[in-house]
C-alpha cells in the first residue's frame, strides 16, 4: 500500500475500503474548491478546550445499532435535591444505566413564532418549511428545556440567547407583535424515559413508569419584567393504554412492551397549586416537599438528581439527553490534542479523539474503521482508507482518509459533506451515543446528489419502531429541519412537518406566527384532533413545481 507520510514516526490506525468522492472539489454554486494534504484551508480553528480525559466507555460491540443514549452530569438543584454538576459534555461519560428516552410530542405556546404549536414526534423527524418560519424556533424549545436541567432558569435564558449571537434579554422569548405580548409560555413534552436511572451519587433509582407528560409555564416577573418567573411546573403520569395509542406511528408489540412500562395509581409527581403557585413534589413512596414557584431560582425538574424522587430523576435524564448539533467546519477539520475530550461534540470537535477510543474497545485491529468503512461505502465513491494518525511529537489525533491518488488527506483537506458523513456514522457507531439529537439543516455542505444518501444515514440513526428496544435496536430519535426541496423530496410522509407562517390576529394586534401542516394520511394526521384541508398549492412556491402530498393543517389557522 502506497501512502505518502508527513510523519514517518506517527503511528497509524487504519482499515482500507472503497467508498466516494471526499476532496473539497466539489462543484457549488459555480465555484470549485481543491486542498492538498499540506493545505490548510484559512477557517481552521483548533480547539482550546483541553481537560482531564474522560474515562473510556465500558466494552461494547461496535456493531453499526449497538448504541446507548447521550447523557451528562448535573448542576446543584433546587431545595437540596441535587449535587454538584460537572462540565457538560455532548456524549460521554454519563451513567452507565439502560437509557431508552424518546421525546413523542411537544406543545409549545407563547414562544417566539410559536404561539400554539403541536406536534407529535417518530423515530425520525423532518421540519421542514421556507426560511424564517420558525423551524430553528422549534429547536430553541427543545433546547431550552435541555438548558434547564443544567442550569438555573435565567442561566438558561442567556445560554440560548447567546448561541444566536442576542441579548439575554427573557422578554425577546415570548412571542410579541406590534402591541401583542403573550402574558406566558408555556411547554407540554410527553415523553418515554428509562425506568432506570442513576444520581450523581452513583444511586439507582426506578421510575414508577415511563410514560409521562412534563409542564412548564413562565412568566416575566411583576418586580422585574427582565427576570423570568416560573409560573406552573407538573410531572404527570401517562397511562399504558393512552400511550400505546398516542404513539401514533407503526410500532410492533415488542416495541411497546419494551419502551412503555410501569404503572401510577396515584397522582402527579409533581404538581402546582394555581391559587398559591406552590409546587409540591410528591417523594415515591415517603412525603413531599413543597417549593414555593416564584422564588425558586430553577425548575424542579431541573435541579433533580436524586434517586429519592426516581420518577422525576429519569424525566430529568431524558430531557437531559436532548441535544442539538451544530456542525462547524473548523471544529470537524480540527486534530484532536492529547487531553481532549473523547467524544465528539455538538460542534463536531474531537472526532480523531472518538474514533482513536472506539477503535481500543474492539478486540480485532482496524475493525471500527472497517465498520465506518461499510457505511461510508453507500455514500461515497473514491475513498480506500481511513485511518487516526497519532502523532506524539505534536501530541495531536488526525483523522486521514486516502482515495484512489493513493495519498492520505488529513481532516483539513476534505469537504464539508465528506466530514459530515463521517461524523454521523461515528456517532451511530458510539455505543456512548444516545438521547434526542437535532441537526438543523443537513444539507449544509453536501452536494446535492448526496443529499438522499445524508438522510438515509439520519434515518437508519434512529430506532427501528418494529423491533424490541435493546443493545442492537436502541430507543434513538433524529429531528432535522430544513428548507431544501431536495431533503424535503427524500422524506416519506409519515416523517414530515411542514411549518408556515400565518399572519394571527390578537385584539387590535396583526402578527406573524408559525402553524404546522400534516400530510393527509400519515400517522400524524390520524392522531389530529382539529384539522383544515390546505391546498398542495402551498408548497407550490417551495418546491418550485407541484407538490406529492395532500396536506391538512394541526391546530387551525389562528
Amino acid at each position: 500500500m502506497a501512502a505518502r507520510e508527513a510523519a514517518p514516526r506517527a503511528t497509524d490506525h487504519s482499515a482500507g475500503f472503497g467508498a466516494s468522492h471526499f476532496l473539497a472539489r466539489h462543484v457549488h454554486k459555480g465555484r470549485t474548491s481543491s486542498r492538498q494534504d499540506h493545505e490548510a484551508p484559512p477557517d481552521i480553528d483548533v480547539p482550546a478546550s483541553r481537560g482531564r480525559p474522560q474515562d473510556e466507555a465500558p466494552t461494547a460491540s461496535m456493531r453499526l445499532k449497538n448504541r446507548r443514549r447521550f447523557s451528562g452530569p448535573m448542576d446543584e438543584g433546587i431545595a437540596g435535591l441535587a449535587n454538584a454538576g460537572l462540565p457538560e459534555p455532548y456524549a460521554g461519560s454519563g451513567s452507565t444505566a439502560k437509557r431508552t428516552p424518546m421525546l413523542t410530542r411537544l406543545k409549545v405556546e407563547g414562544f417566539k413564532s410559536l404561539l400554539d404549536v403541536d406536534i407529535h414526534f417518530g423515530p425520525f423527524t423532518c421540519i421542514a418549511g421556507m426560511n424564517a418560519v420558525g423551524k430553528s424556533n422549534l429547536f430553541d424549545a427543545i433546547r431550552f428545556l435541555h438548558l434547564l436541567t443544567r442550569h438555573p432558569i435565567m442561566e438558561a435564558v442567556k445560554l440560548l440567547r447567546e448561541t444566536k449571537g442576542r441579548s439575554s434579554d427573557p422578554r425577546s422569548l415570548f412571542t410579541a407583535f406590534e402591541d401583542f405580548r403573550s402574558p406566558e409560555m408555556r411547554f407540554t413534552a410527553e415523553m418515554i424515559v428509562a425506568r432506570e436511572a442513576e444520581d450523581e451519587l452513583g444511586v439507582t433509582g426506578k421510575a414508577a413508569i415511563s410514560t409521562l407528560q412534563y409542564t412548564l409555564a413562565f412568566q416575566l416577573s411583576a418586580e422585574d419584567d427582565g427576570r423570568l418567573e416560573l409560573l406552573h411546573e407538573s410531572l404527570k403520569p401517562i397511562k399504558v393504554s393512552e400511550s400505546s395509542k398516542n404513539l401514533g406511528f407503526e410500532t410492533s408489540k415488542d416495541f411497546r412492551d419494551s419502551a412503555i412500562q410501569g404503572v401510577r395509581r396515584g397522582g402527579a409527581f409533581i404538581d402546582t397549586a394555581p391559587e398559591t403557585r406552590e409546587i409540591t413534589v410528591h417523594q415515591e413512596g415517603h412525603g413531599g416537599r413543597k417549593i414555593p414557584a416564584p422564588k425558586s431560582s430553577r425548575t424542579v425538574v431541573g435541579g433533580s438528581a436524586s434517586s429519592d424522587f426516581p420518577t422525576v430523576l429519569a424525566a430529568h435524564r431524558e430531557m437531559e439527553s436532548w441535544h442539538t448539533l451544530l456542525l462547524e467546519p473548523s471544529a470537524m477539520r480540527a486534530p484532536s490534542i492529547y487531553g481532549d475530550s473523547r467524544f465528539i461534540d455538538q460542534r463536531g470537535a474531537n472526532l480523531p479523539a472518538t474514533l482513536q477510543r472506539l477503535a481500543r474497545l474492539e478486540k480485532t485491529p482496524g475493525k471500527t474503521y472497517a465498520q465506518l468503512a461499510n457505511k461510508l461505502a453507500h455514500l461515497l465513491e473514491d475513498v480506500r482508507e481511513l485511518r487516526v494518525r497519532d502523532d506524539p511529537k505534536t501530541e495531536t489525533l488526525t483523522v486521514e482518509l486516502r482515495g484512489r491518488d493513493d495519498v492520505f488527506h488529513p481532516a483539513r483537506a476534505l469537504s464539508d459533506g465528506t466530514l459530515r458523513f463521517l461524523i454521523l456514522a461515528t456517532l451511530a457507531l458510539d455505543p456512548e451515543t444516545r438521547g434526542v439529537i437535532c441537526l438543523e439543516e443537513p444539507e449544509n455542505g453536501i452536494h446535492p446528489d448526496r443529499i438522499p444518501a445524508m438522510v438515509s444515514l439520519l434515518r437508519d440513526i434512529a430506532v427501528d419502531p418494529t423491533g424490541a428496544i435493546g443493545q442492537d435496536n436502541p430507543l434513538r430519535q433524529v429531528i432535522v429541519n430544513t428548507h431544501s426541496p431536495i431533503v424535503f423530496e427524500s422524506i416519506d410522509s409519515n416523517e414530515l412537518v411542514f411549518l408556515e407562517s400565518v399572519e394571527a390576529i390578537r385584539g387590535d394586534a396583526r402578527g406573524k406566527v408559525t402553524i404546522p401542516h400534516i400530510p393527509g394520511g400519515s400517522w400524524r394526521h390520524r392522531l389530529s384532533e382539529k384539522s383544515a384541508k390546505l391546498a398542495p398549492g402551498k408548497l407550490y412556491p417551495y418546491l418550485g413545481k407541484q407538490g406529492s402530498f395532500d396536506f391538512i393543517t394541526e391546530p387551525p389557522k389562528p
